[in-house]
């Protein structure tokens, strides 16, 4: 589906990916300054049909990488998909409480956590009304100006990784735990959700340098909503080649330590077995 001059991670395709019902598809892109995971998905019939993970140029810009990525892929340039989603990963988000949640203030919220210029960021919000919380975040102005021009006639949603994350989280949660930590790790970067039974205590994403760095960033979030420390039982998804490299670590210093599984509710073809069951959770998840 595409030529080789972008370096591919991963490239999955159900053979039943039939351009003649794109207007039952949805597109989806989980964006970061490194890369890019592409899924395709039949909205009728809840049936993953195409994941892809493209690695960028960091000598270009981001609007520049997706516009290599679209040349190279045939069926990203069809103009008429059910709907196209665009995730950014980034730290430019902050989640409020939804009774004191002002959409005015969007700007003001992202800026308490990262920095972001409304000269080149535009802002949007996602109500979790099952989590009693809004989320606000920030993407680049020229990201939004790329897709608006590329899919004009196309429901077109920007959202936050956290989004997809959280929601996915729903149907793994340890109902019966008073405390327990949810951990996922992307390329360095780590999102970790806590929570109190079913009720989330906080959300954090952060980066790290190595093992013990990220047992401490554990260890430093359970703190801040659980006294279990060490015993507080912990849930992994997350890249196969990072959770090999840090799971060892891990299991040394947290006992209820397990891995987690994809999403339950799509249905998949065999041939996407070859990824493990913790592995593109959040990207599932959106399906």
């Amino acid at each position: 589906m595409r030529s080789t001059n972008t370096p591919s991670r991963i490239s999955i395709k159900d053979e039943r990916l039939d351009i003649d019902r794109i207007d039952h598809y949805r597109l989806s892109f989980f964006i970061s300054s490194e890369s890019c995971q592409i899924s395709i998905f039949d909205i009728q019939k809840k049936r993953l049909l195409l994941l892809e993970e493209v690695g960028f140029n960091s000598k270009i810009s981001l609007v520049e990488n997706i516009q290599t990525v679209y040349d190279e892929h045939t069926v990203m340039a069809a103009g008429f998909w059910r709907e196209v989603q665009v995730f950014g990963r980034n730290r430019q988000f902050s989640l409020v409480p939804y009774p004191v949640f002002d959409k005015s203030l969007i700007q003001q919220y992202i800026q308490l956590n990262e920095p972001t210029d409304p000269n080149l960021d535009e802002y949007r919000f996602k109500v979790l009304d099952e989590l009693g919380l809004a989320i606000a975040f920030a993407y680049p102005a020229a990201l939004k100006e790329w897709f608006n021009e590329k899919y004009p006639n196309t429901s077109l949603h920007f959202n936050h990784q956290s989004i997809a994350y959280l929601k996915g989280l729903k149907g793994q949660l340890r109902e019966r735990a008073q405390s327990s930590i949810y951990v996922l790790i992307n390329d360095q970067e780590v999102l970790m959700a806590g929570f109190n039974f079913s009720r989330l205590a906080i959300y954090n994403q952060f980066q790290f340098s190595d093992s013990m760095s990220l047992v401490n960033g554990i260890l430093s979030t359970a703190k801040q909503f659980s006294e279990e420390g060490q015993s507080i039982p912990v849930l992994l998804h997350g890249s196969k080649s990072l959770v090999d490299k840090n799971l060892p670590t891990l299991k040394k210093y947290f006992k209820n330590i397990e891995l987690g599984q994809r999403p339950s509710d799509i249905m998949i073809h065999p041939i996407f077995n070859e990824l493990e069951g913790m592995e593109y959770f959040d990207v599932l998840s959106n399906l």
